[in-house]
C-alpha cells in the first residue's frame, strides 16, 4: 500500500475506534481533585511484600500539572526489618507502586497545585496511627 494511504488507514481506524498502539486508553477512573483522593490512589497502587512488618520507605518528589512525575524520586528515609531481601522486596514495591500509579489522571485545579508542591510520601509496614493526610505530606499504612 503506497504511504499516503497506509497513513488515511490509520486516520481511518483511529477514527472508527481502532485500538492501534497510537491510539490512548480511555480514563478508567475519575481524576484526582484533592490530597485525600491522591493518597487513596498510591495505597491502591501498592502491594505489601510478606515478611517486612516494621519497614519502611520515605520517598521526595514532585508532579507536573498533568500528574506526571518530574525527575526520579529521591528516597529520604528507610528502615528495613528483616533480611537484606526483604529489605529489597520491601523498596521495589514501593518503587513499583509509584510507577503503577504515575502518571496520574488530575483535574486543571489540582494539577496546578501539584505542579507547586513537593510530595513527601511514606510507604510504612506498621498497624496505622493518627496521621493527617490533607497536604503534600503522605503516610500510606499497610492494610490491616
Amino acid at each position: 500500500m503506497p504511504r499516503g494511504q497506509t497513513f488515511a488507514a490509520l486516520l481511518i481506524g483511529i477514527a472508527a475506534g481502532s485500538t492501534s498502539s497510537w491510539a490512548q486508553p480511555a480514563p478508567s477512573s475519575s481524576a484526582v481533585n484533592n490530597w485525600s483522593e491522591l493518597r487513596t490512589a498510591f495505597a491502591s497502587c501498592w502491594t505489601v511484600p510478606p515478611d517486612t512488618e516494621g519497614s519502611l520507605i520515605a520517598f521526595r518528589f514532585g508532579l507536573d500539572k498533568t500528574g506526571g512525575m518530574r525527575g526520579q524520586p529521591l528516597v529520604t528515609s528507610r528502615q528495613f526489618m528483616g533480611d537484606r531481601d526483604a529489605g529489597k522486596r520491601f523498596e521495589d514495591a514501593a518503587r513499583e507502586a509509584l510507577s503503577r500509579c504515575l502518571p496520574i489522571r488530575v483535574t486543571p485545579a489540582f494539577g496546578a497545585i501539584l505542579g507547586e508542591s513537593p510530595i513527601r510520601l511514606r510507604f510504612i509496614n506498621t498497624p496505622p496511627t493518627a496521621a493527617y493526610q490533607l497536604n503534600s505530606n503522605m503516610t500510606i499504612f499497610a492494610p490491616r
